[in-house]
């Protein structure tokens, strides 16, 4: 990280001056990383990522600077807005594999959508079982059924992180092969995701029907 150009400390962010108050221009659009002082990596401490947006986002604040103008105070409010949208990246752990991805030259969700091949099995089992429960009456059962399924889910979501968390520590190479192996993981994790966001909504619609 730099030095302030006003003060000399070292930076935390591209955005501010945590010594001087100083708000920053920009030579380039700074990535998620360094908009919130950290080095690229996959694994993040989600605590401390919040603690570290709560500390900067206060030397940003536009309140901070309503006194200063309105040009310090429009600098101040896009300056907020892109710590808060570098950490909803961050944040979120398929966002962040994506973004590391695309950053190392690995292939965009549009250059590979297929998963990794021992996955298509059991995706083509779980949308059986889903439809079935879908055109299933309320009951007992049913919703027995339906949270074994989201058990198996989540099971396979948890091996699945793990194997995208070893593809991405240490961070591959640019245009590493890795890249190829962890697109293929953020495939099936995607669809994982939108499964159990499906068998949430079929629980509540079931639960609403008792």
């Amino acid at each position: 990280m730099s030095d302030c150009p006003r003060c000399g400390l070292t930076l935390e962010t591209p955005l501010v001056c945590a010594g001087c108050g100083a708000l920053l221009e920009l030579g380039r659009e700074p990535t998620p990383f360094e908009l919130l002082g950290l080095e690229p990596a996959f694994a993040l401490d989600p605590t401390a990522l919040r603690a570290r947006l709560l500390r900067l986002s206060r030397l940003v604040h536009p309140d901070y600077f309503g006194s200063a103008g309105p040009e310090a105070r429009e600098r101040a409010e896009h300056a907020s807005a892109r710590l808060n949208r570098a950490f909803e990246t961050l944040s979120d752990e398929l966002a962040r594999a994506d973004w590391l991805i695309g950053a190392l030259g690995g292939p965009r969700e549009g250059e590979l959508r297929d998963m990794p091949q021992a996955f298509l099995l059991d995706v083509l089992e779980w949308n059986e079982a889903l439809e079935d429960l879908r055109a299933s009456p309320a009951g007992d059962e049913p919703r027995r059924r339906l949270a074994a399924l989201a058990s198996q889910l989540e099971a396979a979501r948890a091996a699945a992180l793990a194997r995208l968390a070893a593809h991405l520590t240490p961070l591959p190479q640019r245009g590493a092969q890795a890249l190829a192996l962890a697109r293929r993981e953020l495939n099936g994790l995607r669809y994982l995701r939108r499964t159990l966001e499906q068998i949430e909504a079929l629980r509540l619609e079931q639960a609403s029907a008792r």
